[in-house]
């Protein structure tokens, strides 16, 4: 069992960790740099692949391997193959160097450095996001609530803008649900007198699902799928320890806590995901029929 404190210096490493890598990103905007496709799902999003990916993921792994050696922990990240470690260990370290890539590449807000600390069980027991053109760290560790840039960060000050905001995947678009999904959110926006319904889309996941906390009232939403992809579990594991220190909704689309430890697959497009400011945004979002 990891204590208290061994979790408080493994997310004091994980800081340093996402902030050197997110920095080297940042620096790496607009210099030129190899990129490729990857297989494995079925969006555009998904399929793109930079050098800078592969750099950052070496300076996370460089903060982190003492304390995998020491305390004989697993590893999950996306840019190496699944070893298997995450079923076999008590804990492992799920780590996306870059979230978000194809915003990096098109040098547009989006992109993040995401990395959680899980138990063989699925629970994130730390969260760390780093925003490179921010310059913003959010971290978490279980119970001990959540920090931002080293100060306690709550959601006391959001947008009071009496508007609905809806972030998704820039794929739910074309989706065959769309437009009965946009009616039904549309309708509910009008029984609870919202002014409108505003729709984001063009984040990678982590900061979807950050960019939610910046409303009163607000969602990111997926949907499950049958076409393997919908995200994986480097995706939502930091954030959603982020959302259950800060007491706000965070599931998969049947209400149930996102299991981030899936034997079978990585991939979440069996789930989908729904964040939310409030129960009662994400009550109506898990009772969408399409």
């Amino acid at each position: 069992m990891l204590n208290k404190d061994i979790l408080i210096a493994l997310g004091q490493s994980v800081i340093s960790a996402s902030t050197e890598a997110g920095k080297m990103i940042q620096s790496q905007v607009n210099q030129p740099y190899k990129h490729k496709e990857k297989e494995g799902s079925h969006s555009r999003a998904s399929q793109v692949v930079t050098e800078v990916d592969f750099k950052a993921q070496e300076l996370i792994l460089n903060h982190l391997r003492p304390g995998i050696a020491q305390y004989d922990l697993g590893l999950l990240t996306e840019e190496a193959a699944d070893d298997q470690t995450r079923l076999h260990k008590d804990y492992f370290w799920c780590i996306d160097p870059l979230d978000g890539t194809l915003p990096f590449t098109e040098q547009r807000p989006g992109y993040a450095v995401s990395i959680a600390l899980v138990s063989q069980s699925g629970d994130p027991l730390i969260g760390v996001v780093y925003i490179p053109d921010e310059d913003l760290c959010y971290s978490a560790v279980k119970g001990e609530g959540v920090v931002l840039n080293g100060q306690p960060f709550n959601l006391g000050k959001v947008d009071e803008d009496k508007k609905l905001h809806i972030y998704m995947d820039r794929s739910m678009q074309s989706a065959d649900y769309f437009n009965a999904f946009t009616e039904q959110m549309k309708q509910w926006a009008i029984a609870q007198n919202y002014r409108e319904v505003v729709y984001h889309s063009g984040f990678g996941a982590v900061r979807n699902a950050l960019a939610v906390l910046s409303h009163a009232n607000a969602c990111y939403v997926k949907f499950p799928r049958s076409q393997q992809g919908g995200g994986s579990i480097w995706d939502f594991a930091a954030t959603r320890l982020i959302y259950e220190e800060l007491g706000v909704p965070v599931s998969n689309s049947k209400g149930e806590k996102l299991r981030l430890n899936a034997p079978e697959t990585t991939f979440m497009h069996r789930q989908g995901v729904v964040y939310a400011t409030t129960e009662r945004i994400s009550e109506m979002v898990l009772e969408i029929e399409i």
